[in-house]
């Protein structure tokens, strides 16, 4: 006898194939609706099942483990379940607000040029700025509310800022920051709601989701996937900071999830945000830490594969140059 269930036989061998591997560190190929193992022209992946042409075998995500990385059964249901052979999810109470404040979002500029010239500045891609802007999610504002002691607020000029919007499933916001396109400025709009942080959601029935410190490191993210050509479908949130609220909701409307990526940045409260995150999800969930490969976050990170990209540039065409 195995010790496990049939329950959690089935729910180990649903659990999505393709971010296991991910989160494992290998590399994976988009291939149209499924995923090519790098190492293995002819090993294809799609949602939890695997087929390997050249050997004429496959299976799903238990038998992944057993016939290609050489498991036993119980490492595998160990590896996918985690200790206490369990998949109970319990996803903590997201804290209730305050009593609901009127959101004061910065009213939008005539165009949105400072915005897109700080962005690329920072590295982001193009088209993934045209897409916020797009859906509503991110614009360029000129003006502040600032609040006074009575609790009143009026307008105030200031700098181009970016404008990050937070909306909740019916599309409608609850979180705005604001950030400098000039400077270092930056703050959260009066009303805001940070369980509903900004986000990039794309799947309809996501199985894993990637969660960052902010709003820059996600789209940062979002462009290392394209420059990498692995931009497959993920969800992408960001938290604002280091409160893990957004994180909480998020996994409260998409009990699919099964998988939880942190982008995190590369420091002490980045170690201490991870532990405590996955102290709180518990067992259920598979927790990946994943720090950014340059730098301090992911936009350090996006910014040096830029320069190293360039770099690379230079030198080919420098020995181009010297054979003619």
């Amino acid at each position: 006898m195995s010790g496990f269930s049939r329950e959690q036989i089935e729910q180990a061998d649903s659990l999505d194939l393709a971010g296991y591997l991910e989160s494992r560190g290998y590399r994976l190929v988009p291939k149209g609706s499924q995923y090519r193992l790098a190492e293995h022209d002819s090993l294809y992946i799609k949602g939890n099942q695997w087929y390997w042409f050249s050997q004429k075998k496959g299976g799903k995500t238990i038998s992944f483990l057993t016939q290609y990385e050489g498991r036993t059964f119980e490492e595998a249901m160990n590896e996918l379940l985690g200790p206490g052979r369990t998949l109970t999810r319990t996803v903590p109470t997201v804290p209730k607000p305050e009593p609901q404040k009127k959101l004061l979002l910065p009213e939008q500029a005539q165009d949105n040029e400072a915005v897109y010239a700080y962005l690329k500045k920072r590295g982001i891609n193009p088209w993934i700025i045209k897409e916020c802007i797009e859906k509503g999610i991110l614009y360029q504002t000129e003006m502040y509310w600032k609040g006074s002691e009575e609790g009143a607020y009026e307008k105030e000029a200031c700098a181009p800022s970016a404008v990050f919007v937070g909306k909740d499933k019916d599309g409608t916001a609850r979180y705005a920051c604001m950030r400098s396109t000039a400077g270092k400025g930056k703050y959260d709009a009066a009303g805001s709601d940070k369980s509903y942080a900004f986000s990039l959601p794309v799947c309809d029935c996501p199985k894993s989701v990637w969660v960052f410190e902010s709003a820059i490191d996600l789209l940062s993210h979002a462009t290392i996937c394209r420059l990498r050509k692995s931009n497959y479908p993920v969800d992408r949130i960001s938290l604002g900071g280091l409160s893990p609220n957004a994180l909480y909701r998020y996994l409260k409307e998409h009990p699919t999830v099964r998988t939880v990526h942190l982008g995190l940045d590369r420091d002490k409260a980045g170690r201490e945000a991870e532990q405590s995150i996955r102290r709180e999800l518990g067992i259920g969930y598979t927790v990946v830490l994943h720090f950014p490969e340059y730098g301090k976050d992911y936009n350090e990170d996006l910014i040096r594969r830029r320069e190293l990209y360039q770099e690379q540039q230079k030198t080919e065409k420098g020995e181009k140059a010297a054979c003619i």
